[in-house]
């Protein structure tokens, strides 16, 4: 009965009735600042994978943009080279 007693006197403290509300409200308010960092994260990354899609999406048509251009390259040097030995 001794750990009973010990119990109860501290939950009969002054200190302990103050501080017990303050510590609960102190963890409560830290769990949702986690919570909501968490959910700001998600979005975060969310928004950082779709740019990524989007930079791929543009490096893909920037080479199919180039390859377009080698092939007008070497299309116009074949006629260059070609009207350079009829001359």
């Amino acid at each position: 009965m001794a750990i009973h007693e010990d119990i109860q006197s501290v939950s009969e403290h002054q200190i302990y009735k103050t501080l017990a509300p303050l510590v609960s409200i102190a963890l409560v308010g830290t769990v949702a600042w986690m919570f909501q960092l968490m959910l700001d994260l998600e979005n975060k990354s969310l928004k950082n994978e779709q740019a990524i899609i989007h930079m791929q999406n543009d490096t893909e048509d920037a080479w199919t943009t180039v390859e377009d251009l080698r092939q007008k390259v070497t299309t116009l040097r074949i006629h260059v080279g070609i009207r350079e030995r009829q001359h």
